[in-house]
């Protein structure tokens, strides 16, 4: 499953989930590849790189389920985010810059 999967089937997604993705040249594409973990309580202590390692090494935190669900959910409602390509490159900019 790539970014791009994951936005353009977000009505799937579970808000409880948190997404780790691999990195391209120190950057999120809408082909990295991803990881859909549901973090136990224990694991919610946790920093993310941590979690990283234990389960998906290789793998970034890029974002919660709900975040980006809910940032899709606001973009559809704007004519300049329509399209499922501008909200992906839109949501890995808010990953990589704002969260």
């Amino acid at each position: 499953m790539t970014i791009q999967e994951v936005i353009s089937n977000i009505v799937e997604l579970s808000e409880d989930a948190v997404i780790y993705a691999k990195k391209v040249d120190a950057k999120f594409h809408p082909l990295s590849e991803v990881v859909l973990l549901e973090l136990s309580d224990e694991d919610l202590e946790l920093p993310t790189k941590k979690v990283a390692e234990k389960h998906c090494p290789g793998y970034d935190y890029f974002l919660e389920g709900f975040i980006v669900k809910e940032m899709v959910q606001d973009m559809r409602l704007v004519p300049e985010y329509e399209s499922v390509e501008k909200q992906v490159n839109r949501i890995i900019y808010y990953a990589e810059f704002d969260a």
